[in-house]
């Protein structure tokens, strides 16, 4: 009778560790889900806020500067490859209505 006794709980034993293991990939499931949506969320972010600053670089020459200084700023080869190697320019107004110091201060023309 100690067998099946023991052989019960065994059985009970296994269950609750299938269920443990079941709850473990069911936590890391969701935070790798909550991971993917937090980096998608950030990448919409910014792709909006990187195609806000090349619209108004076309229409301001202080954010051609901006570019052109976040430019300079790249250290990462692959990054600094992505803009070279593909022919990128700043964007630059076709005429500045507000021309600017190069301190970015307005000169009243």
């Amino acid at each position: 009778m100690s067998d099946t006794v023991h052989h019960k709980k065994s059985a009970k034993v296994l269950a609750a560790e299938e269920r443990l293991e079941q709850a473990k990939r069911a936590l890391r499931d969701a935070k790798q889900s909550e991971n993917r949506q937090q980096r998608k969320i950030a990448d919409k972010q910014k792709i909006i806020l990187g195609a806000t600053l090349l619209n108004l670089a076309e229409r301001d020459e202080r954010f051609s500067r901006v570019i052109d200084e976040l430019l300079k700023r790249l250290t990462r080869e692959q990054d600094v490859k992505a803009f070279r190697d593909h022919g990128f320019v700043t964007p630059r107004p076709a005429n500045d209505q507000n021309p600017t110091t190069a301190d970015g201060v307005h000169t009243g023309a």
